[in-house]
């Protein structure tokens, strides 16, 4: 049996009565969840609408607002100000801190809704109790502070899972370059360690190394300024069979291809020639290297990790050193500070170093109070290799269990670089110094001297006119 039309547009009317007063619940519903009060008011200023948080807030009762006009209330004393009023004007936005007459501080913000003609259909305001936003920010500022020992602490759980052996953590500069060297370690980018002789560059990127997501590969450490000019760029790049006198039958991988899926790193960035420069260049930027002699190139998947103590910007300007390699390896800084600048350093990294040798060398050796004042006075220009040596050096000797003041060398016993202006430490009754701390002297001096003026291995050689692989040597034993 058909239904008649009228009973039909009956159902229809009540089918959509009970979907406005559903979607009407549900918007009540969502209105009393905000924690933030609500206000609204139509296109004349006419309150619609307060939720819940909005009268506990305010202790405004919602009958005393429904229906009003704001300016009504304002004009009643209700409200002393009402930022709708301003929104209705300037048919923007606005926001403003007002007193409740409760004695409450709140921040209003009204936004206007525009219908379709444009004109203003709705106000919605919403107000924030001022004392609870500064709770919650003095809260903020005390998870910040809790989260800044947490860091720090982070530092040292990290180091002990790298297990590396070496790294001692003691003082701000070092705590602020492992943060640094944790968070590049997480990507791929190229990272340029400076710092003097002596201070740990490798270290630092053994560090970023373990820290990486190229852990499980392999880390290989290449000195440039160790390796003669005329053999680093095979083993570097490698070379096929053939492509010089005395070229191994089958070829060689070069350390690139060695250090696939892992860390490269080359200390002494700044001694290579500018033709390799170009070579390494390329390296970074297209990912691939091609061997001598060899035609087809080879895709590599390393981390670049460089590190000098030299000027690179200086030697960029006086063209020595191209400034495109040197922005591609400098896109992640890390500035290593020298030992003198770390003197709290000093302590925790000579214990450290006595309990190794102690271990090495089966001996139970102590600092005393006064070694110890002389070894934090003394400016250490060879950093921490040079602390490490002299501790080495007093545990070896050592015949009672205990280092003193002439136990260490005349330099720190002076407590200046060198221990004279000329390198040579006078001592004993006759004014003459022992030979070989003398010579030792006046080698180590000499070899710095001529590293700073010439730069490269090289020119080092045909400055003293001695050999390429002697210079090498002579940096090694007296750390350039």
């Amino acid at each position: 049996m058909k239904m008649p039309p009228e009973n039909s547009r009956l159902e229809d009317l009540n089918r959509l009565l009970s979907r406005r007063d559903q979607t009407i619940a549900e918007l009540d519903a969502i209105l009393e969840s905000v924690e933030d009060g609500i206000y609204i008011t139509d296109g004349e200023g006419i309150t619609l609408r307060v939720n819940s948080a909005f009268q506990r807030i305010t202790g405004i009762t919602a009958g005393e607002v429904m229906g009003r006009a704001v300016g009504d209330l304002v004009a009643d004393g209700v409200y002393d100000r009402a930022v709708s009023l301003s929104v209705l004007k300037d048919r923007r936005p606005a926001s403003m801190v007002e007193t409740l007459r409760n004695g409450k501080e709140v921040l209003l913000s009204a936004t206007p809704i525009f219908g379709d003609g444009g004109e203003i259909f709705r106000i919605v305001t919403t107000l924030r109790d001022v004392e609870e936003l500064n709770r919650l920010k003095a809260q903020l500022e005390h998870k910040e502070l809790e989260s800044e020992r947490y860091r720090e602490e982070l530092v040292h759980l990290r180091l002990r899972q790298l297990e590396l052996k070496d790294l001692v953590v003691s003082d701000p500069a070092m705590e602020k370059i492992m943060n640094l060297s944790f968070q590049v370690g997480k990507v791929d980018s190229t990272v340029l360690i400076t710092g003097e002789s002596g201070v740990g560059k490798e270290v630092i990127a053994r560090v970023i190394h373990r820290a990486g997501r190229k852990k499980h590969g392999p880390l290989i450490c290449a000195n440039c300024s160790a390796i003669p000019e005329n053999l680093l760029e095979s083993e570097l790049f490698g070379y096929n069979e053939g492509a010089f006198t005395g070229a191994r039958k089958g070829g060689q991988p070069g350390l690139f291809e060695v250090a696939q899926g892992g860390t490269l790193f080359l200390d002494e960035i700044g001694d290579i020639s500018l033709n390799i420069q170009v070579k390494l260049l390329r390296a970074i930027q297209e990912r691939e290297i091609q061997r001598l002699g060899g035609r087809k190139p080879i895709k590599v998947d390393v981390r670049i990790i460089a590190a000098t103590n030299r000027n690179l910007k200086d030697m960029v300007d006086r063209g020595t050193f191209r400034a495109d390699l040197y922005y591609r390896l400098n896109v992640v800084p890390i500035v290593v500070p020298p030992l003198r600048q770390r003197r709290e350093a000093v302590l925790p990294l000579a214990n450290h170093f006595l309990t190794r040798f102690n271990r090495r060398f089966g001996k139970a050796v102590a600092l005393s109070a006064p070694a110890v004042d002389l070894l934090e006075r003394y400016p250490w220009p060879g950093n921490i290799r040079e602390l490490e040596n002299t501790l080495e050096r007093a545990v070896v000797l050592d015949q009672r269990s205990l280092v003193l003041p002439e136990d260490l060398p005349e330099s720190i016993r002076q407590g200046r670089e060198g221990g004279g202006g000329d390198g040579v430490v006078l001592t004993g009754s006759g004014g003459l110094p022992p030979w070989d701390e003398a010579i030792g002297s006046l080698k180590r001096r000499l070899i710095r001297e001529a590293r700073e003026t010439c730069g490269s291995t090289r020119k080092m050689a045909a400055a003293l006119g001695i050999s390429q692989s002697k210079v090498v040597r002579l940096l090694a034993e007296y750390g350039g």
